[in-house]
């Protein structure tokens, strides 16, 4: 059997195409800078050989295109038909609360989730929708981000909301990126040679879109993002914390509507906002190294967010044995 992961981002799209039962990886790739000049195919075969091509993802959807002819015009497949079972990558499951197949009752549920996380939900529908299309005998699966943190205590997932907005419409801190925190967790310990149930990490996935996570004893207790994607910390194209007082204040002010308000804090605001220069920190810090004071203000504020959060969580934790970075940036910024 074989089987394809998917994982859809904000800007990028990663792969893995796995021989069940050994767990080989037969074939793996990322698709980065989607929506953005020169974006980049990297991928590895089964020798392990590096490949990169150059060119232009304009969406997820000519992301997706590259990836499955990839697969079969350079990887260890004849046809998408070899494909077993297809693993998506969803970033809410709204009532799901485990790994799901997927059938057209999940779907809606997905959809109806697109209004909190209208940067991923979309292209994570496109995604699921293309594969299902092109490889329809396969067993589709949806493996949701929101999963990792049910285990949060209400007194830390609760809005200072009237409590109606909980107890009928389920408003709460529902956290992202629970795949990345719960694995990098457990490599963690893996690493240290320790018991994951006797440690306290603090785990930070920093890339395009960025949290902390509170892990304590392989359970999540807290994380910055909340029931959207817009929470915590500044990001590449989204805002972080802001005074919600704010909000009213700025549309009243440059008479936006709703939506222009939502496309500007997901879209206009963060790294990209801060810097004027772009959303991907790699840019962000070669203007920063020629000068730019925008540049530098923006990673010195993206730190900050970050080391602020960091102090959130110890104190929630009572203590940390282990910091984790992972994601584009937390692996590969030594800067950060």
């Amino acid at each position: 059997m074989k089987i394809l992961v998917s994982n859809s981002g904000s800007s990028s799209l990663k792969y893995t195409l796995f021989t069940m039962k050994d767990e080989i990886v037969l074939f793996s790739g990322e698709i980065e800078r989607i929506g953005l000049e020169e974006s980049r195919h990297i991928y590895v075969g089964g020798d392990g050989r590096k490949q990169i091509k150059s060119g232009e993802a304009k969406d997820h959807g000519a992301a997706f295109d590259e990836m499955l002819s990839t697969l079969v015009n350079e990887g260890p497949i004849e046809h998408l038909s070899d494909i077993s079972a297809v693993a998506h990558r969803v970033a809410h499951g709204g009532s799901y609360k485990t790994a799901v197949r997927i059938d057209s009752k999940v779907m809606d549920q997905i959809r109806l989730m697109t209004t909190f996380l209208p940067l991923h939900h979309p292209a994570m529908i496109k995604g699921i929708e293309e594969c299902r299309q092109r490889i329809p005998k396969a067993i589709h699966v949806a493996v949701f981000d929101t999963s990792f943190h049910s285990t949060i205590p209400i007194e830390a997932a609760l809005y200072g909301l009237p409590y109606r907005y909980y107890s009928d419409n389920g408003y709460r801190r529902i956290g992202f990126h629970g795949n990345s925190h719960a694995y990098v967790a457990a490599k963690a310990a893996e690493f240290l040679d320790w018991p994951l149930e006797e440690l306290r990490m603090i785990t930070c996935h920093l890339g395009s879109g960025a949290s902390l996570c509170a892990v304590d004893g392989g359970r999540s207790i807290d994380t910055t993002l909340g029931m959207t994607a817009l929470a915590g910390l500044i990001m590449g194209t989204r805002c972080g914390d802001v005074d919600p007082g704010l909000i009213p204040v700025i549309m009243s002010q440059d008479k936006l509507s709703p939506d222009d308000m939502i496309n500007m804090l997901y879209q206009e605001s963060g790294l990209k906002g801060i810097s004027g220069v772009s959303q991907d920190l790699r840019d962000i810090e070669d203007s920063a190294r020629q000068g730019n004071q925008r540049a530098q203000l923006a990673i010195k504020a993206f730190c900050y967010s970050i080391k602020r959060s960091i102090g959130s969580m110890l104190m929630a934790l009572g203590g940390c044995d282990v910091l984790v970075f992972t994601g584009g940036i937390g692996t590969n910024s030594s800067m950060v």
